[in-house]
């Protein structure tokens, strides 16, 4: 139940929610890794990704949740682990931040933040428009598009220069203002996030960073609330799509702060087990090779289309690790500019999503799996090759093949005949299958 493409591309982090197919999915897995797992042995999530399963089986065994992506390991120690944060501790933070609202950094964007403000009042479509293609100020500095919005972009520069405001203070605000998010939006997720580094412990920082995640990931300005790209605000004939302005007052009308808050209280009230947790991030290699005993049955939902899925996490990933990454650049009609995405340079490439080395990360998957005579379930999507759904790197039939080649007993489990939800827009992303999720249940003798 991998929460890519093939499920809606909603990376909301809604864990807290578990609704409609999502639950009996967990509830599948659940029952099936009860099957297999004896009393007081404990579970791998080999590829936790926003720690739905991980937070599931949490309340029945202590859970290794594991995952290469550094946003995963922050929202797993907000689900699993026990904070001892008081209500006053968190009234006085939200007062911090409030005040800080009068900021330097609000100052040199209150210029960009009125245009874009008076531009969702007035339904200006070309405005708004202008913001989402050319509104990276990060962008502008290195490319100098002309736009609606270039004089007050110039203005904010020389603003944040002048009242000498540290490029760690701003980058959430000059890369990703106006693309994915509201210029305020963006200025208080930087707010936010300082506020943060000054005021909480680094054995604390997950929890709020996890709020902050999730805040982020309520209020994008996304088809598919994903950040794999910002709206494509024009159709074939250049016209302006209605949807720039309709999400524009969905989600950029949002306070940040206040979701912040309420999401902060949602974790911090959370129910939580008393087993001990443990969460790492690290390569699915590193981590299986160095399973204790004590774990018995590895759960896996691995990535198995040619979607890169680091493109659908990397402004939450440069969140949660607070730093200053370099963007990436591409080539476009013999020109480098920067991606399209603003995407992290260094961000991760799943081999699971890559045709010619996909069947071998498997195959070393299976082989170590099988060599700690663990019980491996691996979480299999099929799909409709008769509709436009993006197709696996390898098949079920592969993958069965290769289980038995490490395992003695291999069965394939079904959760039933029900679908993921399909995204409102066909016109950009694919149907999801109608058919069901599957388990391949690996055992040993």
């Amino acid at each position: 139940m991998k929460e890519t493409t093939d499920n809606n591309c909603n990376y909301c982090f809604r864990s807290l929610n578990y609704l409609g197919s999502k639950l009996r999915l967990l509830n599948f897995i659940d029952d099936q890794i009860k099957l297999v797992t004896p009393k007081s042995a404990g579970v791998c999530d080999l590829f936790a990704g926003s720690g739905c399963v991980s937070y599931k089986l949490s309340s029945h065994y202590p859970i290794v949740s594991c995952d290469v992506q550094y946003y995963s390991k922050v929202i797993c120690n907000a689900l699993l682990q026990r904070p001892h944060i008081s209500k006053a501790f968190v009234d006085e933070l939200m007062t911090r931040i409030r005040l800080k609202q009068e900021s330097l950094i609000f100052r040199a964007f209150s210029e960009l933040i009125r245009i874009e403000n008076d531009a969702i009042e007035k339904c200006d479509l070309e405005v708004l428009a202008s913001i989402i293609e050319f509104g990276s100020l990060e962008v502008f500095l290195k490319e100098q598009h002309e736009s609606p919005i270039s004089d007050a972009q110039k203005n904010a520069a020389l603003k944040l220069t002048s009242f000498g405001i540290p490029g760690c203070e701003s980058f959430i605000s000059r890369h990703y203002g106006g693309v994915y998010f509201s210029y305020k939006q963006s200025v208080q997720i930087d707010i936010i996030l300082s506020t943060i580094k000054e005021c909480i412990a680094d054995s604390e920082k997950d929890i709020f960073l996890a709020a902050l995640l999730s805040t982020a990931s309520d209020i994008v300005d996304t088809v598919g609330k994903h950040f794999a790209q910002p709206i494509k605000t024009r159709d074939a004939k250049g016209k302006i799509k209605s949807l720039v302005y309709n999400k524009a007052v969905k989600d950029k009308t949002l306070d940040a702060v206040d979701l912040f808050e309420n999401w902060l209280n949602k974790y911090l009230f959370l129910p939580r087990s008393n087993f001990k947790h443990k969460i790492i991030q690290c390569d699915y290699i590193d981590c299986l090779k160095n399973l204790s005993d004590d774990i018995r049955t590895i759960y896996a939902d691995p990535p198995y289309t040619r979607d890169h899925y680091s493109r659908f996490y990397h402004v939450l990933e440069t969140i949660a690790l607070g730093d200053e990454p370099e963007i990436s650049n591409v080539k476009y009609n013999g020109s480098v500019r920067i991606s399209n995405g603003i995407y992290r340079n260094d961000r991760h490439q799943s081999v699971f999503c890559i045709k010619s080395k996909a069947l071998a990360a498997f195959e070393t998957m299976f082989r170590i799996a099988s060599t700690t005579h663990k019980t491996l379930l691996l979480s299999y999507s099929p799909y409709d090759e008769t509709k436009n759904v993006h197709p696996r790197v390898v098949t079920m039939k592969q993958l069965v093949s290769l289980a038995k080649k490490y395992f003695p007993n291999v069965e394939i489990v079904s959760a039933g005949n029900f679908s993921h939800n399909k995204l409102n827009s066909s016109e950009h992303f694919l149907e999801s299958s109608n058919e069901a999720e599957l388990l391949i249940v690996c055992k040993g003798a």
